[in-house]
């Protein structure tokens, strides 16, 4: 039995898992089932439910995006304790101000992608790379693309998902400035941006194509 096959066996209800969505979002989950066959477990920050098969691949239910379990190590004492705290306040369902978070909670949502990812389930370490990738150009995305100050036509933060694994292939090959200006311009047709969206796209494929020269 391998390692990774190992460590699936043993999570347990109670246990916290680290998951990667095929979109390189992640989700640090709380197991409240499990059998020798499946688990259930639960994003503590936003309550959505996930089934896992034992081999560590399963599906958010709400709406089916593929999640891959990629590590199940153990946070330290102090921070379980936090994120256990915050599925039990979140489980019910608070009204503001008690929805606000406290500074532990806050420390735990930026700290805690780093630290699993530092400690990953054998045979995970491409999909976390993929997953890395991802983010890093949905960052550049939305922080270079959409700027904050368009009020008028604002962008979500979602705004460009289902585009990001293609452009995330063409700076691996890797593709040139002015093909990646193309693809965003493109893309921006698609999702009716404003014409000062347009103007940004050169400017933003050098920021990505830089980014991508530190994946070789």
């Amino acid at each position: 039995m391998s390692s990774r096959t190992q460590a699936l066996k043993g999570v347990s209800v109670g246990d916290l898992i680290f998951g990667l969505r095929e979109n390189g979002r992640p989700d640090l989950l709380f197991v409240y089932s499990a059998d020798d066959t499946a688990l259930l477990a639960r994003n503590i920050f936003n309550r959505a439910n996930f089934r896992f098969g034992r081999d560590g691949v399963g599906q958010r239910v709400e709406d089916g995006q593929v999640c891959t379990i990629v590590s199940t190590a153990e946070l330290p004492p102090e921070q379980r304790q936090v994120a256990i705290g915050l599925d039990r306040r979140m489980g019910s369902n608070p009204e503001y101000p008690d929805t606000r978070m406290t500074e532990d909670e806050v420390r735990l949502v930026l700290d805690h992608d780093d630290f699993f990812e530092a400690r990953l389930l054998p045979g995970t370490e491409a999909i976390v790379r993929r997953a890395q990738r991802l983010r890093a150009v949905s960052l550049i995305l939305v922080s270079e693309l959409n700027l904050i100050d368009e009020r008028d036509t604002p962008a979500s933060l979602s705004e460009y998902d289902d585009y990001i694994p293609t452009l995330v292939e063409l700076l691996e090959k890797p593709g040139s400035t002015e093909e990646v200006a193309h693809a965003l311009s493109e893309i921006a047709a698609l999702r009716h941006r404003p014409h000062r969206v347009f103007e940004r796209t050169a400017a933003v494929a050098e920021s990505l194509v830089r980014l991508a020269q530190y994946w070789a």
